[in-house]
């Protein structure tokens, strides 16, 4: 599990490294699962290795929401004066994403349809 958490740790720190080398605008732990997703596709082997720690951390994700309430409580004045266009922010948003995904699958299912490959 050491060895797993590690490999883990690693990956994240890379994203890190990176990200601040290259100024980039993305948060240095997606980048690092993008890295971890390229090495788990070169070296399936991997994925052995950190298999039993991811099962374990998924297992108890409802711990890592902790820090977030308590970020919206210690923020909470904020939500007082933004509330409302954040409430919108995040409608609108969700009702964009859901609209694109719609259309973007009811593309790809008539193309599929017809025989054409995807």
């Amino acid at each position: 599990m050491i060895l797993a958490l590690l490999i883990l740790l690693s990956f994240q720190l890379l994203g890190e490294a990176v990200v601040a080398a290259l100024n980039l605008f993305i948060p240095g732990p997606v980048l690092g699962m993008v890295f971890f997703f390229v090495a788990l596709v070169l070296k399936p082997a991997l994925k052995d290795k950190v298999e039993t720690l991811s099962r374990s951390i998924t297992a108890h994700l409802a711990l890592f929401f902790v820090p977030a309430g308590v970020g919206v409580i210690e923020y909470f004045d904020l939500f007082g004066r933004y509330g409302v266009a954040m409430v919108v922010t995040i409608l609108l948003s969700t009702v964009i994403t859901l609209g694109v995904t719609a259309l973007i699958f009811h593309q790809l299912m008539k193309v599929s349809s017809k025989g054409d490959p995807v």
